[in-house]
């Protein structure tokens, strides 16, 4: 009998089938071992690999032995575990990676590409579902605006959402001066900016959701001289 045929029947005994090609790879490389010391001694390669085989025992016994040290009860039971372990561990990853990154979300102020200059506000808002912060006003290559925020659903609000539209942008007047406006979404969190027309009498108003009203002084934080209005 050579070694392939050998390696056939000794496979066969072993039920559970993930431990079929290390069980093999492992008998085969003592037979290639056993076949190049045979040589060594003498034989030719034919010879010296049929001598192998016959040293190694019977197939059948062997692989039978080797199926209880393999006991496919054992060998589904901890397949089993893995599966339960990944079905427990995945959900703790995604809520642990997630809460991570709305950490950086929120600590980190969404900034646009083409900015050129930045105007530090630093105004908190307590909103019914969210807590808020405007960062900066900003303004861009183009002469346009934003008034950059971050945002984090407070957790007694488990339906808030994620939504850029938790608070808009009007004058003193009462009119909106918002333009188009970009943002991101993280677990629990958002960030973004909203882009305005700069108002005459230099008077933000950021009207939240529930409709409570903030007044934000621009002369304050920015310089009148680059005030601007959409093209």
């Amino acid at each position: 009998m050579n070694r392939k045929e050998y390696l056939r029947i000794v496979r066969k005994q072993i039920h559970f089938i993930f431990d079929r090609d290390s069980i093999e790879s492992e008998l085969n490389q003592h037979l290639q071992d056993s076949v190049a010391d045979l040589m060594e001694d003498g034989l030719s390669e034919e010879e010296a690999e049929l001598q192998a085989v016959a040293q190694m025992g019977n197939p059948v016994e062997v692989g039978k032995l080797l199926n209880q040290e393999h006991h496919p009860l054992l060998g589904y039971l901890w397949i089993a575990s893995m599966v339960i372990l990944l079905l427990l561990v995945y959900p703790a990853f995604i809520l642990i990676t997630g809460f991570g990154y709305s950490i950086i979300n929120l600590a980190i102020p969404t900034v646009h590409d083409t900015v050129v200059e930045t105007y530090p506000i630093g105004i908190e808002m307590e909103l019914p579902t969210h807590s808020v912060k405007i960062d900066n006003i900003t303004l861009n290559e183009e002469g346009r605006y934003y008034l950059t925020y971050r945002s984090r659903t407070k957790l007694d609000y488990s339906r808030a959402g994620w939504s850029s539209s938790l608070f808009y942008l009007e004058d003193s007047a009462g009119e909106s001066i918002m333009g188009g406006e970009y943002s991101s979404q993280g677990f629990g969190v958002s960030n973004g900016g909203k882009e305005f027309m700069w108002p005459e009498d230099d008077l933000l108003i950021v009207v939240g959701m529930d409709g409570e009203k903030f007044e934000i002084n621009l002369k304050e934080y920015c310089d009148e001289t680059r005030k601007k209005t959409f093209d």
